[in-house]
């Protein structure tokens, strides 16, 4: 049986860390989401795998390659730029590969469902689809399933407002389907839930649902991500990885790769993942269900319980951080408190700041001292240039202006000028972000000239310089006529 992976979505749940990484590739500890995804279905003894990417799908196409890494072979089947594909409605790009049964993973979704079982609960049932569920408190989020004592679906409802749900047994998206299913599927833009599975239905065909009480987690968001994140460490215990050693105590299944300062004092109580260059200061107090990436900095007396410190984040002195994610090059003031939030790339908090629950800092957002956030402090990040270093290595700094963006010429490494100009991306930006034709265009001749390092940045500037003054001239000069454009100062 082949399986298709979905990876197509936006995560816009986890905004603003999906900015400048897709959702399966946010780590959950050692590896990204996509990593453990995969691994369930190698264990379960897939050989044929289909990825479906769409959003950042170089990052996905970049880590995964061709299987080798993971022992089985992958197929990368992906989204064109530009038009918008449901759950469903992708697996229309993949009709040619799928022609037997097949099962179908949502890439958000961790689990250990015993997708070998399903198969035989498919096999032995005959139907056209058959849905792993399982049992939630309140499934008002969900797709929700009512099952006759054949474990036939009788009613299937997506997200029922709270309180008025049937059935508490909701969809895992995990799915397995014939391969007619794909034929049913009339438009692009169909997800399972809303649109196929209703249809289905009032066709006639046969829909199962399989109830499995095995560990599942949507790791789409924040509560659920942190659970992802504990179930990841739990299992480390159980299985390290060959490269990390286990610091600290024995028994409290904390383990590091590579060097880490820990300072005087320091109490560390897992399960935690720690990586090589993280700096943890005195009377630092760790708690279970953390992870620092590398070069991550905790500072002398803070307090950090159930979360993940991204890439060269740094937490200042004595605060208290509780079930947040910091996102990377993130900076924290001394004495800040943070609790059940998401703190974007290149964030800085002063001191004293206060962060409430469900708050969410977008990219580069300053908070002043002694403010107190509550809520989402967001800037317009859907047309900011995000400066990487390479694949998926955000630089810290991004220009949501052409003001920005002249400042950042002048400030970002020489690598992200040198990786992005290649990848011909300040061509795309400046045209269809600040709408000018005739800077693309220059920074095309200046691409094709192959200049490198200080000499690329010195051209780019003059490059983007003369064009900001043209076009904010308030006369064309005689030979500009034909190519006078509005100014831009702010997107």
């Amino acid at each position: 049986m082949k399986a298709v992976v979905l990876a197509g979505g936006e995560g816009t749940r986890l905004q603003p860390l999906t900015f400048t990484r897709p959702k399966p590739m946010l780590p959950l500890g050692p590896n990204p989401i996509i990593y453990y995804v995969l691994s369930h279905l190698v264990k379960s003894g897939f050989q044929d795998i289909i990825i479906i990417p769409g959003y950042l799908k170089d990052q996905i196409m970049g880590y995964v390659g061709t299987g080798s890494k993971f022992g089985v072979g992958i197929t990368h089947v992906v989204e064109p730029d530009g038009v918008t594909f449901g759950t469903a409605g992708s697996l229309k790009l993949a009709s040619h590969l799928l022609d037997d049964t097949f099962m179908v993973v949502q890439s958000d979704v961790i689990s250990e469902i015993p997708l070998q079982e399903m198969a035989h609960f498919h096999s032995n049932h005959g139907g056209e689809v058959s849905i792993a569920l399982t049992t939630v408190e309140d499934p008002s989020s969900y797709g929700v399933a009512v099952l006759d004592k054949h474990d036939e679906i009788v009613k299937f409802v997506e997200k029922p407002p709270a309180g008025t749900a049937q059935s508490n047994l909701v969809s895992t998206g995990f799915y397995i389907l014939e391969p007619e299913v794909v034929d049913y599927i009339e438009n692009e833009r169909w997800d399972f839930a809303k649109d196929l599975f209703p249809y289905l239905m009032r066709l006639g065909q046969h829909l199962f649902g399989y109830a499995s009480d095995a560990f599942w987690v949507d790791v789409g968001e924040l509560k659920g991500y942190l659970s992802g994140v504990n179930w990841v460490l739990r299992n480390l215990v159980k299985e390290p990885p060959r490269d990390a050693r286990m610091i600290g105590d024995p028994g409290e299944g904390v383990f590091a790769r590579g060097d880490v300062t820990i300072g005087r004092r320091a109490e560390i109580r897992g399960p935690a993942w720690v990586e090589n260059g993280a700096s943890l200061g005195d009377d630092v107090q760790i708690r279970p269900g953390t992870v620092l990436k590398e070069n991550a900095q905790l500072l002398a007396g803070t307090s950090f319980e159930s979360g993940i410190v991204f890439e060269r984040a740094v937490i200042g002195n004595n605060c208290s951080v509780k079930s947040t994610i910091i996102g990377e090059r993130a900076i924290v003031g001394n004495d800040v408190s943070i609790d059940r939030a998401i703190i974007g790339q290149g964030c800085n908090i002063g001191e004293r700041a206060k962060i409430l629950p469900g708050s969410k800092l977008w990219p580069n957002t300053k908070v002043q001292a002694g403010t107190t956030v509550d809520g989402v402090i967001a800037v317009p990040q859907d047309k900011s240039f995000y400066f990487d270093t390479g694949l998926g290595q955000y630089s810290g700094v991004l220009a949501s202006s052409i003001e920005e963006f002249l400042g950042a010429l002048k400030i970002v490494p020489l690598e992200a000028l040198e990786y992005h100009i290649g990848r011909r991306d300040f061509e795309k930006w400046t045209k269809d972000v600040l709408g000018s034709v005739l800077l693309a265009d220059n920074i095309r001749t200046l691409r094709r000239s192959q200049l490198k390092g200080e000499d690329l940045r010195l051209q780019l500037i003059e490059v983007v310089q003369e064009w900001a003054q043209r076009v904010s001239s308030p006369q064309p000069s005689p030979n500009e006529e034909t190519n006078t454009e509005k100014p831009v100062t702010n997107v």
